[in-house]
């Protein structure tokens, strides 16, 4: 199977899909076949495809972590949250290799949501699992810049800013702005990096600094 990913990661979508058909023909009590073909699916955007495969899966793998995770990443693509946080929910709290995973995409659930608190809950918990993880780093920061915890989302960032990733720099510099520091030449450096990241974010917000003044900076 790793072969099998390695070609459609190079692009031969067609030619590991048909495969991973094969695989799972040879191979029909293996669940982690059938995974593999529905991550493949989703990543083509072939929703509908990889639901009708996965809903077929889980009717004979009902508890398999990856098939109820693939399933979770279909709903949240199709933006259900709803009915993705019921998937996600069943990896969280175990032992398995998925949970941090499942926990950063509940994170992205509620976000979506608008539930900023309970987002920022299972963000943490994301970034406990593994410290070094940047991007559950990343939405830590956004969330807490969203509860107007300024110097906390700045603080969740510092140890991310050696690596120049522009998003880290994105971030820390409004979370700085917004507690009353200059966080120009984090953007700045940021927009360096890279422009069109720059560009998508600042366009994400209408007015930032109207944003960043409109919130009294925390302690």
């Amino acid at each position: 199977m790793t072969d099998l990913i390695k070609q459609f990661n190079a692009g031969d979508h067609n030619a590991a899909i048909q495969a991973a058909v094969k695989e799972i023909d040879a191979h029909p009590k293996d669940p982690k076949r059938y995974a593999t073909l529905a991550t493949m699916l989703i990543a083509i955007n072939d929703y509908d495809q990889a639901t009708q495969l996965l809903v077929q899966a889980l009717g004979l793998f009902p508890n398999d972590p990856e098939l109820l995770y693939s399933f979770g990443l279909v709903a949240y693509a199709q933006d259900n949250a709803p009915l993705a946080i019921k998937y996600f929910a069943q990896l969280t709290g175990t032992a398995g290799a998925l949970a941090a995973d499942a926990d950063y995409m509940l994170a992205l659930c509620y976000q979506r949501q608008h539930n900023n608190q309970k987002a920022l809950a299972f963000a943490l918990t994301a970034k406990d699992a593994d410290p070094t993880r940047v991007d559950a780093a990343l939405l830590c920061a956004q969330l807490l810049l969203a509860l107007g915890s300024f110097a906390q989302s700045a603080a969740m960032l510092e140890p991310f800013l050696a690596a120049k990733d522009a998003r880290v720099l994105f971030q820390y510099g409004l979370a700085k702005s917004g507690a009353g520091a200059d966080g120009s030449p984090w953007l700045a450096e940021a927009k360096r990096l890279d422009p069109k990241h720059y560009d998508q974010q600042a366009n994400s917000v209408r007015d930032i600094a109207g944003f960043l003044k409109a919130s009294e900076p925390d302690a």
